[in-house]
């Protein structure tokens, strides 16, 4: 059964950003316990809606075709660091494939306004990499640096970007039917987790352009499976990850003591969330998105209900391999968004959570062998 404030909070302070009512529709039958209501056909449709989410089952890589030629060595790659927890992890899984390969990887560090971004990508371009590699960072901010960069014959591939192709640069695996399906994935895992709870709030971080099709996503399959759901949206500012995100969750919560479960577009978001929960009287689950280690580790403990796991080592060699097509010319072509969200995430909680927290989840055991045969490797 889902969980319940253990008392109802004063009205604190309520969170930044607009509270959205959203009407579902289902078919289902409900039954009433006591004062808590689940509808056991949603929690039904939402573990079959979920299967292809349990990680169970082969998998491949997204492109699987050798490259045209081999990779040469000191090819000089840019990474663009956005500065959350989550891009210092992908930084990392990125080391072992330059290994690999006899790369020259690079560190760029964005920042978070326009002014910082706008001359790290001028320092982008004077450098003059043979490719650039972008996970988060909106194209509008640097779309001069776009141009210069395609004038000199530089590729940039990306990962969480939506809007790729409208600035002329290659589409994104995961763009924004990817994170549609994922965001369904989000909202079915809510159902089914919760026990069939009916008030629900999505934490919506603004600056991510991925997070609002995360929330179309869990939107629309609430929608579907539930009749009698409510769906709030609260935004928090990316300037909080990692530092008073989690105060601002407990605030909202004591304002909306009516809440029974709760959705963030990124998991960073729950960092320290539980111990703040339990100290304002809240019992209160959730479910996020884009897991860095402790995340795994508040799960294993018992703290955090639950995570959609990305692969993220997986994702930062699927870019990789992005990137070295686009550098050699060759053509590829992306599988069916589901097939796509599927294969990178799974719904991870305390049954199956990753016994190392920094390796996280593997959703294809010998991804490695793999590519190092796709990219002619020795």
């Amino acid at each position: 059964m889902h969980a319940r404030t253990k008392r109802a909070a004063p009205a604190a302070l309520l969170a930044a950003g607009a509270l959205l009512l959203t009407s579902c529709s289902s078919d289902g039958g409900t039954t009433t316990d006591g004062d808590e209501t689940t509808d056991e056909s949603a929690v039904a449709a939402a573990e079959e809606f979920l299967v292809p989410w349990n990680g169970e089952g082969d998998k491949t890589l997204l492109i699987d075709e050798p490259l045209e030629a081999p990779v040469a060595e000191g090819t000089h790659v840019v990474y663009l660091d956005v500065g959350t927890p989550v891009s210092a992890v992908m930084w990392g899984n990125l080391q072992a494939p330059a290994e690999l390969l006899g790369l020259e990887l690079e560190r760029v560090e964005v920042g978070r306004d326009a002014q910082s971004v706008n001359s790290a990508m001028n320092s982008v371009v004077e450098i003059a990499p043979d490719g650039v590699i972008n996970i988060t960072l909106d194209p509008v901010f640097f779309e001069s640096q776009i141009e210069q960069l395609d004038e000199l014959g530089i590729p940039l591939v990306s990962g969480s970007v939506m809007n790729t192709v409208e600035y002329g640069l290659p589409e994104a695996f995961n763009g924004p039917d990817w994170m549609r399906a994922n965001g369904e994935a989000l909202g079915a895992a809510a159902i089914a987790r919760s026990g069939g709870a009916t008030e629900f709030v999505f934490y919506n971080i603004p600056e991510f352009p991925f997070s609002p099709y995360e929330l179309e996503g869990a939107e629309s399959k609430i929608a579907e499976l539930c009749s009698e759901c409510t769906l709030r949206t609260v935004d928090i500012p990316i300037a909080e990850l990692g530092s008073t995100a989690a105060d601002r969750v407990v605030s909202d919560l004591q304002a909306n003591p009516q809440t029974e479960y709760f959705i963030s577009a990124v998991d960073e978001v729950q960092l320290g969330l539980p111990a703040k929960l339990d100290l304002a009287g809240i019992e209160i689950q959730g479910i996020g998105m884009w897991t860095p280690p402790p995340n795994y580790e508040q799960i294993s403990a018992g703290d955090q209900d639950a995570t959609l796991s990305v692969d993220l080592n997986l994702m930062m060699w699927t870019v990789l391999d992005q990137l070295l097509r686009e550098m050699g010319g060759q053509d590829y072509e992306w599988p069916d968004a589901g097939t796509s969200a599927s294969s990178l995430t799974r719904v991870t909680d305390a049954s199956n959570v990753p016994e190392d927290p920094v390796v996280g989840y593997v959703a294809i055991p010998d991804y490695q062998d793999q590519f190092a045969a796709n990219w002619l490797v020795d």
